[in-house]
């Protein structure tokens, strides 16, 4: 393109707008990136937003807010458990991969394993190599099927996972030793049945344009705080 040409283009596309300088984060917006998200109020004004942006957006949260909330603990979950164990040299899921192992009652594969846990084939190969490198697993080859390796719990595992699980039941008392037990019962049954749902969702096909029962499409302009 020539001089020319260019000093046109520009000019027709006038000036550029100025440049916007990024907002400075104060204390109260640092400490709302924990790990996993943001913190519940904080959340609240990002879905806020969203409906603002979004007019043909749903009006009743109540099935995001639930999920939200659920993602969010989980990743907080694992962080903090994480971080409590690391001086055991250990991470959570290398103690789910030795729970599996131990005490599912079966002679999971390697792939299997991989599903149970929620991670690729390739990341479970490496975690039961270390597991084994550490006496902590024995593996060796099916007499059925030469192609399968056969994981097995060795007496140091064990120990392991006990000194995992004292920690992590440490660290579980302390996130709900001050909710009530009958909210904890109904919680744990929530959670049964959600389970249950998203095993039978897994494998649906997606329907494009498809809305929740019993919500609306619709909803009427609100004032949100944090707009």
């Amino acid at each position: 393109m020539t001089q020319e040409k260019k000093a046109r283009t520009a000019q027709e596309r006038g000036p550029k707008p100025p440049r916007r300088s990024p907002r400075k984060r104060t204390p109260a917006d640092l400490g709302s990136l924990l790990y996993g998200g943001f913190q519940l109020d904080a959340s609240d004004r990002h879905l806020a937003n969203y409906h603002r942006l979004s007019p043909d957006s749903l009006e009743d949260d109540s099935y995001f807010r639930v999920t939200r909330a659920l993602v969010v603990a989980a990743r907080r979950w694992r962080k903090v458990a994480n971080d409590r164990i690391k001086p055991l040299d250990h991470s959570m899921v290398q103690w789910e991969t030795l729970y599996l192992v131990a005490y599912s009652g079966e002679d999971l594969t390697q792939s299997e394993l991989a599903r149970a846990v929620g991670v690729e084939g390739p990341t479970m190969v490496r975690i039961l190599h270390l597991l084994a490198e550490d006496g902590l697993l024995e593996r060796h080859q099916s007499r059925d099927d030469l192609r399968v390796t056969i994981n097995r719990i060795t007496d140091s595992g064990r120990r392991v996972i006990s000194d995992i699980m004292a920690i992590t039941n440490q660290l579980r008392s302390e996130m709900l030793e001050n909710i009530p037990a009958d909210d904890l019962a109904v919680a744990q049954r929530v959670m049964t049945q959600l389970v249950r749902n998203l095993e039978a969702a897994q494998g649906k096909p997606t329907r494009a344009g498809s809305k929740p029962k019993d919500q609306r499409t619709t909803r009427p302009a609100k004032n949100h705080e944090g707009e």
